[in-house]
């Protein structure tokens, strides 16, 4: 799935360019679709100088975000998922009464995995509309 710096809207599987709006990722396309750094002027391959409108470049800060969000979280639920199952094998051999206690425990705990998994395309989708929001906005501000 792609994200189109321009338009703002995603893209599903991994397109060259943006169902929306028609710009290209990363890449500059000839009428052949020939792929072309997105410095060239001109074809490499067929020479044609009709060559497609690459999508804004990406942010520094956007890849190194994305990987955040997805890697801390993880890890931390890793980390309290580990303690928990320790804790349980601790009390079971201890005091086998205690094992409700954690079960109570591992509830919220799995709960907390689901929203995990689920917060990727929430975020995605809440990013595309603030966006969206925005441009639309500044567009009226624009014109009065």
């Amino acid at each position: 799935m792609r994200y189109c710096f321009n338009c703002n809207h995603l893209t599903p599987g991994e397109p060259i360019y943006c169902e929306h709006c028609g710009r290209s990722y990363n890449v500059k396309l000839c009428p052949r679709q020939h792929r072309n750094p997105r410095t060239a002027d001109v074809c490499s391959r067929c020479g044609s100088r009709d060559l497609s409108t690459p999508q804004p470049r990406v942010p520094w800060w956007v890849p190194l975000v994305e990987f955040l969000l997805t890697v801390i979280p993880g890890a931390i639920l890793t980390l309290i998922s580990v303690s928990v199952a320790y804790l349980l094998l601790v009390a079971v051999l201890r005091d086998p009464r205690m094992i409700s206690t954690l079960i109570l425990l591992a509830i919220p705990l799995g709960t907390l995995w689901w929203l995990w998994s689920e917060i990727p395309p929430t975020l995605r989708t809440w990013i595309s509309r603030l966006l969206r929001h925005r441009r639309e906005g500044g567009e009226r501000k624009e014109n009065p």
